[in-house]
Order: structure tokens, then sequence, then C-alpha cells
């Protein structure tokens, strides 16, 4: 049996339940789910890529037997932003990371999340750009 790391915080989505994260080797299991996020996944895509690249990624994707991971929309991006440290997949290094859903302010452009400071913004979805994590 794999070795399983568990902690559990409170979810901002209800005062009265806590979410616990299981390590499942590449990704965490949150139980209960947070808002759509059942599971994270651990690592990112080896390099930058751009955001149609991202979407083929994430299409391709098989982790734990399930091949239906997709990018994060940006409200569940915000959610892993809040949640990096306690559930185990801090992202230290300055990176930005993609999400699936478009820029408001510019249909080339998708909305993207600085994990560094939590900053957000968007960026041409053609330019090989920021990292990938996947949720299911």
């Amino acid at each position: 049996m794999a070795n399983r790391k568990k902690s559990t915080v409170k979810s901002d989505k209800s005062s009265d339940s806590s979410s616990n994260f299981i390590d499942r080797g590449d990704y965490i299991e949150v139980v209960p789910p947070i808002g759509t996020i059942r599971m994270i996944q651990k690592g990112t895509a080896e390099t930058p890529m751009n955001w149609y690249d991202a979407m083929d990624y994430a299409k391709n994707l098989k982790l734990g037997g399930f091949d239906d991971w997709h990018i994060p929309t940006i409200e569940e991006l915000k959610e892993i932003y809040k949640i990096q440290k306690i559930c185990g997949i801090e992202k230290s290094d300055e990176f930005w990371f993609w999400s699936s859903s478009d820029s408001q302010k510019d249909p080339d452009s998708a909305s993207c999340i600085g994990f560094f400071k939590g900053e957000n913004g968007r960026n041409n979805k053609d330019k090989s750009f920021g990292d990938i994590r996947c949720v299911r």
C-alpha cells in the first residue's frame, strides 16, 4: 500500500466542515471536495507551454488511473493558491499558472495567477509562458 500523508484544514466553503488532503503520489485527493476540486496534480508540466498546448496536455494527462483531468478555471486556481502549502503542493518558484478561463478583457488571452504572490493576470494564449497544474 502506498504511503499516504493526510492533513486537515478548514475550508472556506463551509465553516462546519474540514477538508482532508491525501497524498496519492502523483496527485492530492481532496475529501470532501472544495467546490469542484476533488483531486489536484501534485507536480507540474516539465516545461512552460502556451495555453493551447496546456489544454492538450491536460486532455492527455493520465494520473492514478484517471483520464479526465483539466486545466483549472480561474476560480479553481484561486482555491489551489489558498490551500497550496497545507495540501503539499507548494510552488516556491516565481511561476504563473494558466487557467482554462478566457480573459474578460481580451479574448486572445487567458487568465492566470502568479503563485509567488497570488496575483491575478492574463497572458496571450500563443505565448509559451507559465506552469500547468491540472485538477479533476
